[in-house]
C-alpha cells in the first residue's frame, strides 16, 4: 500500500507541513486566475493547451450572450445564463461571441481539492468533519456540468457575487486570500449541485454493479488522493470488508485494492502528460510523502519511471501540436 501524509501536500509545493494549516504555501495568485469579459466587440478566443495552465480546472458563468467550449472529446454550446465547470484535463478552448459578458475562471485543482475535498453526502474521514456540510463537493468538481440558473434569479446573483469576489481576492492578493477563494468555490460547486439535481442520480443509474459499489466509485473519487485502504472504505460505506470486496469484484472483475491502485495511477498519468508541475511536487499533490517510493509505486505497475514516461508522451504530444496557447 502506497505511504500517505496525514494531511494533503499541495501538488505545487513539495515544503514541509507548517503548524498553521491555513496558511498560503504558494500564493492564491498562482493557482487561480479570473477574466471578466463585459460585452467585446468581437468574438472573444482562449486556448488552453500551454503546458503552464494544464492543472487547471475551469469555470464559466455566462450572463449575456453565447459562448462555445471546446472539450478533450466534444463541445458544450451554451447561451446566457449558464454555469459550466471543467474538471482537469477537459478543457481544450472557450470562445464569447461579441456582446457577451461573465467570467472564466482557471483554478488549480489543488487548490479545489484542498477547499472542496472532503464531502461525500456525508461520507466523509472516519472521524472527521466533511467539507461543505457533506456535500459531494469534490466529486461534483471531477465532472463536466452544464447548468442553468434562471434568469434574475437569487441562484444566478450568488453565483455573479461569488465569481466576483474571488476576481476581487486575485486583484488584491490580501491575507487569507486562498481562505476567501476557496470558500466561493464550495458556493460554485454548491450551486453546480443545485442546478444539476438529478444529473449524478441518473449518470449512477447507468453505471454497472450494485448500489454499494456505486457509491464506492463516488467515495473513491474523494479518498484516493489520501490512500484509503479498503478498511477506510468499508467504514465509510457502512459496510463489511467481505461485502464491499464481493460487489467490486462482480463489477470489475478485480479487488477493491486493485481497483483504488488503478485510480492511482490514471491520475498520475494524466498530471505527467498535462501537468507542468516536477514529479517530487506530482507525489506530494497524490499524496505521498516519498517521491522516490512513488517513483517504484508508478513503475512496478506502468513498466517504467515517472520521468520516463512523461519524456516519451511529451515527445509525442510535441509532434502532434501546432496549436498556440492564447491565455496570457
Amino acid at each position: 500500500m502506497p505511504q500517505y501524509s496525514s494531511r494533503h501536500i499541495p501538488v505545487s509545493s513539495p515544503a514541509p507541513l507548517v503548524e498553521n494549516p491555513f496558511e498560503d504555501l504558494v500564493p492564491v495568485t498562482a493557482q487561480a486566475m479570473m477574466d471578466h469579459f463585459d460585452h467585446p466587440l468581437s468574438t472573444q478566443e482562449w486556448v488552453m493547451n500551454d503546458p503552464g495552465r494544464r492543472d487547471r480546472c475551469y469555470a464559466v458563468l455566462l450572463l449575456s450572450g453565447r459562448a462555445r467550449i471546446g472539450l478533450r472529446q466534444g463541445t458544450i454550446e451554451c447561451r446566457a445564463p449558464a454555469l459550466v465547470w471543467m474538471p482537469l484535463g477537459e478543457t481544450q478552448s472557450f470562445s464569447v461571441t461579441a456582446g457577451g459578458e461573465g467570467y472564466l475562471l482557471s483554478v488549480a485543482d489543488d487548490l479545489v481539492a484542498r477547499h472542496c475535498g472532503d464531502g461525500a453526502g456525508g461520507l466523509g474521514a472516519p472521524g472527521g468533519s466533511p467539507v461543505g456540510g457533506g456535500l459531494p463537493l469534490r466529486f461534483a468538481a471531477d465532472t463536466v456540468h452544464n447548468v442553468t440558473p434562471a434568469e434574475d434569479s437569487e441562484n444566478l446573483s450568488l453565483l455573479a457575487r461569488s465569481f466576483a469576489a474571488i476576481r476581487t481576492e486575485l486583484m488584491q492578493n490580501a491575507l487569507g486570500a486562498s481562505l476567501v477563494v476557496g470558500a466561493h468555490l464550495q458556493i460554485i460547486l454548491t450551486m453546480v449541485l443545485r442546478l444539476g439535481e438529478g444529473v449524478m442520480e441518473q449518470r449512477d443509474k447507468h453505471r454497472p454493479g450494485s448500489i454499494t459499489f456505486q457509491r464506492f466509485l463516488q467515495v473513491l473519487e474523494l479518498h484516493f488522493r489520501e490512500h484509503w485502504n479498503v478498511a477506510d472504505y468499508a467504514t465509510a460505506l457502512g459496510v463489511s470488508e467481505r461485502r464491499l470486496g464481493s460487489a467490486v469484484l462482480r463489477a470489475t472483475g478485480k479487488p477493491p485494492l486493485s481497483v483504488i491502485h488503478d485510480r492511482v495511477l490514471r491520475e498520475a498519468c494524466m498530471r505527467l502528460e498535462q501537468s507542468p508541475l516536477g514529479v517530487a511536487q506530482i507525489a506530494y499533490g497524490l499524496g505521498f510523502r516519498d517521491p522516490a517510493y512513488f517513483s517504484r509505486f508508478f513503475k512496478r505497475y506502468m513498466g517504467e519511471a515517472p520521468g520516463g514516461y512523461r519524456r516519451l508522451r511529451r515527445a509525442a504530444e510535441r509532434v502532434r501540436d501546432d496549436t498556440f496557447a492564447a491565455w496570457p
